[in-house]
């Protein structure tokens, strides 16, 4: 497949084309500058495009197949503010998807996250993919937007359109102001972790599987046009994050002191944030 790509400078996009490259695609990817590159190297690298994504024209997508859209600002623990959240989660991510089709892209995968649940994740046990969208973050609220954007474009130009919602996926290359990474370099370098009671129960997957998951959904035969399909990705392992913690620790050989219970909790925590990883195709009655 020839796949069109943004965001593959990132902790999500460098694994993403690590495992495309791999499986011989041929990739275009987006960066913003010539001195931008991918948090981790690359064996093989994919045809960069040096242009920001608010200036694409449908000659930058002639011929792609598939569009992957993975960029997007203010992922944690990084700032952006609400009108740079709307602006390129919402306005340029339509008008990417706007270009793609109108291009003869057949197919849209674009990525979400599990913020845009918020507090509506309290009402269950696994969250479905067709759960109502209650995000109380500033950041969740610009992608759940952008997802209702992106679902009814689908329905409207009858596009394939497979998004899925990332829940708290882990690896080389993530920030290392994250859970995972900060509690790697105190294992690593011998000093203790201190962290809240870890009650909190959590799916923690893999980046390289969400990599995995994502390239899958490039190919797949289940998608239909103009019936986009809404799927959760994680491991389906819930485990709680003292649990997680500790067979990391244990893992990484730590001589440090793993300090469960050292920090409060979060005020207002939800503390089961457990995705259902049955995707779900949204249908629409037809036109009378």
């Amino acid at each position: 497949m020839k796949l069109f790509v943004t965001g593959g400078t990132g902790f999500i996009g460098t694994h993403f084309l690590q495992a495309a490259l791999a499986a011989g695609h041929e990739v275009i990817a987006l960066r913003r500058s010539s001195e931008s590159g991918p948090v981790l190297p690359l064996a093989v690298a994919p045809t960069w495009l040096t242009k920001p994504m608010d200036k694409l024209t449908m000659d930058d997508l002639q011929g792609s197949e598939v569009v992957v859209h993975l960029a997007s600002p203010g992922v944690s623990p990084k700032a952006a503010t609400w009108r740079e959240l709307i602006y390129w989660n919402v306005d340029v991510a339509c008008a990417l998807v706007e270009t793609a089709v109108a291009s003869g892209v057949r197919r849209i995968v674009a990525v979400g996250t599990c913020l845009e649940y918020g507090d509506g994740a309290a009402h269950y046990d696994f969250i479905p993919a067709n759960a109502a969208l209650q995000p109380n973050t500033l950041y969740g609220a610009s992608k759940a937007a952008a997802s209702v954007a992106l679902c009814a474009h689908a329905r409207i130009t009858h596009c394939e359109l497979f998004y899925g919602r990332i829940f708290h996926a882990y690896g080389e290359g993530q920030h290392k102001g994250n859970f995972w990474p900060s509690l790697c370099q105190a294992a690593l370098s011998g000093q203790d972790f201190i962290m809240t009671s870890g009650r909190q129960m959590r799916d923690f997957i893999p980046v390289e599987s969400v990599a995995s998951q994502l390239l899958t959904a490039c190919g797949c035969a289940d998608l239909r046009p103009g019936q986009p399909c809404l799927a959760n990705l994680g491991s389906g392992t819930p485990v709680s994050l003292a649990d997680f913690a500790t067979q990391e620790w244990n893992r990484l050989g730590a001589k440090g002191r793993l300090l469960v219970g050292g920090r409060p909790d979060r005020p207002g925590e939800i503390h089961r944030y457990v995705p259902s990883l049955d995707p779900f195709f949204l249908t629409f009655p037809s036109a009378s």
